[in-house]
């Protein structure tokens, strides 16, 4: 095995060689051996005169962010499951996956940035992005923002090295460290201004939010008996736990609510701009999905339900409850609407898979078995 890894770095070293700027981009994009070798390498073929130094960086930002978009994309549409089983051959292992989740699920989209100067999160942490359909311009940017200031440390680092490129780990090792704590700095100032953020808004609005849950929850159950309704629960899967305001169960499938506390404009991108969505205030602020968290629902119901072998369609609805919410556009795949059209718009949804009152029980038991109230 080693003997095959070894021919394979030799391999790409060559491509990089006889290829220039366009190797450097290759070796990044398949991702066989780490990027700091690979840039390290073209930063030799700098000091040796054979490429330039702002083209073997530019390169590899390409390169890199390339790679990236692929993991981003595995992430969207292969989903976990498949990169579990087949993520090893690209290195990302169980670990590098559930530390980058859990990173991703606390600290937001901004941890795609500083994670890429964290050992072990680096490696996946665009794996949750894609999961969660995280806005493709958006990742784009922040990881073309950390790859910038890497592929530049490394190409000057193998340049100053030389023949001794080879050493580039001993030689930046200090490099390294200090970018981890600059970023680790930047997440706990990231976090604690969001945990004060949070704790000035909770005073004013936690009143006002529990009075709108409790009405919408009413209205659910005007739907009849044909329905089930379960409020605040956080439904757990395998591998995933969420918060849910509202899941109803009925004969035409399973639907999972989310309540938002916006003011003012909301704007619901379309697919093709979807880095336009609602800001604090109601003010339009690009590169925020609002409906990031109904993805995420989602997946836990339908892994749920996969589970314990049992079929339903699942609809992700947002709620707009604030008097003072405008709706503009359309949102890329759930549903948005004010609390009055909640009941009717779940009354008219057409299924796929019809279910029967049997089904409808057992499916709202199996969510209730597997989930807790929130307090």
């Amino acid at each position: 095995m080693m003997d095959f890894l070894h021919q394979i770095v030799d391999s790409v070293m060559s491509w990089i060689t006889h290829l220039g700027h366009w190797g450097i981009m290759l070796g990044l994009m398949i991702e066989i051996i780490p990027s700091e070798i690979v840039l390290a390498f073209g930063g030799y073929l700098v000091s040796t005169g054979d490429i330039n130094f702002w083209m073997a960086v530019l390169f590899g930002v390409i390169g890199g962010v390339i790679a990236q978009i692929f993991v981003y994309w595995i992430g969207r549409y292969g989903g976990r499951p498949f990169l579990e089983r087949y993520g090893k051959y690209i290195f990302i292992t169980k670990h590098h996956i559930d530390v980058s989740e859990d990173w991703f699920n606390k600290y937001g989209t901004g941890v795609i940035f500083t994670a890429r100067f964290i050992p072990v999160v680096r490696h996946a942490i665009s794996i949750p992005a894609g999961i969660v359909r995280m806005p493709l311009m958006k990742f784009t940017i922040l990881t073309t923002l950390a790859i910038i200031p890497w592929s530049i440390l490394f190409v000057y680092l193998g340049k100053t090295l030389g023949e001794n490129w080879k050493t580039i780990d001993e030689k930046a090792a200090p490099y390294v460290h200090w970018l981890m704590y600059a970023a680790i700095a930047a997440i706990v100032l990231y976090v604690a201004y969001k945990l004060w953020k949070r704790g000035k808004k909770k005073s004013y609005s936690q009143g006002y939010e529990t009075s709108e849950k409790q009405h919408t929850a009413q209205k659910l159950r005007s739907l009849g008996a044909d329905y089930r309704v379960l409020n605040t629960l956080t439904v757990r899967s395998s591998s995933s736990s969420q918060s849910i305001d509202h899941v109803v169960v009925g004969p035409n499938g399973v639907f999972h609510v989310d309540t938002k506390w916006s003011t003012g404009n909301v704007y619901l991108a379309e697919p093709a701009d979807a880095a336009l969505s609602v800001g604090e205030a109601g003010a339009a602020k690009p590169g925020e999905d609002p409906t990031a968290q109904l993805y995420r629902h989602e997946f836990a119901l339908k892994e749920l339900l996969r589970e314990q072998q049992l079929q339903a369609d699942v609809v992700g609805i947002l709620l707009y409850p604030h008097p003072e919410v405008r709706l503009i556009g359309k949102s890329p795949a759930f549903a948005a609407m004010k609390p009055d059209q909640l009941v009717a718009y779940i009354q008219a949804s057409k299924p796929k898979h019809p279910l029967s009152q049997e089904q409808v029980a057992e499916i709202a038991k199996q969510i209730e078995n597997r989930s807790k109230p929130v307090r």
